[in-house]
């Protein structure tokens, strides 16, 4: 069997990286230039500085990949949520799975630098002879940068939606896809979420963030009705709505007095795009 992890990448090892300086003691001549990293502003001077070390030759990315490899489930909230989820196959008697993950950082150095040590990570060490010797192991690992992730609300989880869809629409060999929901902020998760229902993924999981276990969240198959074809239709071709239309498409906040905005002409493109695969 194999199965795809489409997963977002935020910050989590840079944060959990400085606040653990103090504990280990190859992470603490870093200390201070982590501690900037986990609050830095995107393009900031310390961004941009994660975003140049995110390289093997670093020696910051090569102690915190030891970091990382010494405990990555505490290092890591994308691999705990990914381990972790291998852990509930496993519970559940799956075996023989080959697991293939795309990460999706944003354009941001600090998100860029956390995306590489995982996929260093996974690459080096995939999910461990433990894990091999109940029939799961890490197939292939790449990542693709979305551009306006998290700095941009519309610009950036519509680069993410068209990014999975392309991806989905290339995974039909897949017995299963899956979108792992632990990183990111929770407006664009929940959208992600909403969306994957038209863009054919049947499961989400993520780290409950009080329970601290796994949580599946089933996605129901959802597809456009007739009329909201239509009314996406309108949005790409029409500079006004007809009045009996932005009736609707004022409440739902796509128009204002039925002049589609900007981002509702781009929702209605990717949407329709994604019906026609």
């Amino acid at each position: 069997m194999r199965f795809l992890h489409l997963t977002t990448v935020g910050t989590s090892i840079i944060r959990n990286a400085a606040r653990d300086a103090v504990e280990y003691d190859i992470l603490g001549k870093h200390a201070e230039r982590l501690r900037e990293w986990s609050r830095a502003a995107p393009d900031s001077f310390w961004d941009k500085d994660a975003g140049e070390h995110a390289r093997v030759s670093s020696s910051v990315f090569r102690d915190v990949l030891a970091y990382v490899q010494s405990d990555p489930r505490r290092a890591s909230a994308e691999l705990n949520s990914f381990m972790g989820y291998v852990d509930l196959l496993i519970s559940r008697g799956y075996s023989g799975v080959i697991h293939d993950i795309v990460l999706y950082p944003t354009d941001t150095g600090t998100s860029m630098f956390a995306s590489r040590i995982i996929m260093e990570y996974l690459g080096r060490h995939g999910l461990g002879d433990e894990y091999l010797g109940k029939g799961h192991r890490v197939g292939g690992v790449e990542a693709v940068m979305v551009e306006g992730f998290g700095r941009d609300f519309w610009r950036g989880i519509l680069n993410l939606i068209e990014k999975i869809a392309w991806r989905v629409a290339k995974s039909r060999d897949y017995d299963r896809v899956l979108v792992n929901l632990t990183a990111g902020f929770k407006p664009e998760t929940g959208f992600l979420l909403l969306a994957s229902s038209i863009l054919g993924i049947d499961t989400a999981y993520y780290i409950h963030e009080y329970m601290r276990r796994i949580i599946e969240i089933p996605v129901i198959e959802l597809e456009l009705t007739d009329n909201m074809k239509k009314i996406l239709s309108l949005l790409l071709t029409e500079k006004k709505l007809p009045q009996e239309i932005w009736a609707v498409t004022d409440r739902l906040g796509l128009t204002i007095n039925g002049r589609p905005l900007p981002e509702a002409v781009r929702l209605a493109k990717t949407l329709l795009s994604i019906e026609k695969q």
